[in-house]
């Protein structure tokens, strides 16, 4: 069922703030960052921790987890996570007509049905949201139109625990703060993120992690062709009756797995980053996870698919 789009505050909210002393919106967010006097006092008010991206704010509740990672062109993106949800909050610039939500939601919905998952729209708070139903997943899409920007996010979830998840990924969207900026942005377009430091640097090593893998994997993949082609020909020289050539071709398979690594993966081992929030109060400590957490965990590029990625997001929810 298609909804309504629900009013946003954003520009509203910031003609309608009187000076420093005005308080923070009181309506549902996300909320333009103009809006709100003091980021910090917003989040601790709320019992929250944050990390303040430049461009995004993204409050993480009590018990929750801020993990980063690596996103398909390599870029990071933010998670918040429970053992219930995976929450990936993101803002985009947009026209100053309001429709582009719509047009993105369109978008996913075919991308998802082309490989063979079950799509609907329901109605949420804010209007669309997307749900899609996937092996063993679902992936739920929140957003809404803003003054210039488009805020979403995505959650991903077992089937069970899937009406849970989608009330953390709401929770997490009301309180997301967009900073648009002046400039000129195509439509569509993320918005450019500002990364800590130390977060910057776990990203960099993961990165080197990645592409030593990458290369392992490559190489293990050569030699696996070329056992394949030694075997090939050990078979035509069974049938020709020639025993020299059987006998080049075992030396042939025998050299490269010899030369094949035993291990592949330790040439990459895992990367560790510190993804600390910026808080009144700190965000809750990370159990650990498959992303670069609050206290450490593995920051990992996921490829594939636009199904794949969803999908792989599951591992340790």
């Amino acid at each position: 069922m298609f909804g309504r789009k629900k009013p946003v505050t954003g520009a509203r909210d910031a003609a309608a703030s009187t000076g420093p002393e005005s308080q923070a919106p009181s309506s549902t967010g996300p909320h333009d960052r103009s809006s709100v006097p003091d980021v910090r006092e917003y989040y601790t008010a709320l019992g929250y921790g944050h990390i303040d991206l430049g461009s995004l704010v993204i409050g993480v509740p009590q018990g929750r987890d801020l993990n980063v990672a690596l996103d398909p062109a390599g870029q990071p993106e933010f998670h918040v996570v429970t053992q219930v949800s995976r929450v990936i909050p993101r803002a985009f610039a947009a026209p100053k007509s309001a429709g582009q939500w719509r047009t993105m939601v369109a978008g996913m919905r075919e991308q998802l049905e082309q490989q063979g998952a079950d799509v609907s729209v329901v109605d949420g708070p804010w209007g669309r949201e997307l749900v899609a139903v996937l092996p063993g997943a679902v992936f739920r899409a929140i957003g809404v139109d803003g003054n210039r920007w488009t805020a979403e996010v995505r959650v991903m979830a077992t089937p069970e625990l899937a009406d849970q998840a989608a009330e953390e990924g709401r929770e997490v969207f009301r309180h997301l703060l967009i900073n648009r900026g002046d400039g000129p942005m195509p439509v569509r377009e993320q918005l450019p993120l500002t990364i800590p430091d130390e977060i910057q640097q776990a990203l960099t090593q993961a990165r080197s992690q990645q592409a030593a893998q990458q290369q392992a994997q490559a190489y293990q993949q050569q030699m696996a062709a070329g056992q394949q082609g030694g075997a090939n020909q050990q078979g035509g020289a069974n049938q020709q009756g020639g025993a020299g050539q059987q006998g080049g071709a075992r030396q042939a398979a025998q050299a490269g797995a010899q030369a094949s690594p035993a291990n592949p993966q330790a040439a990459a081992p895992s990367a560790r980053a510190a993804a600390a929030p910026q808080s009144g109060g700190r965000a809750a400590p990370s159990t650990g996870g498959t992303a670069a957490s609050s206290t450490g965990g593995t920051a990992r590029r996921r490829d594939g698919s636009a199904m794949d990625r969803l999908r792989g997001e599951d591992d340790d929810l």
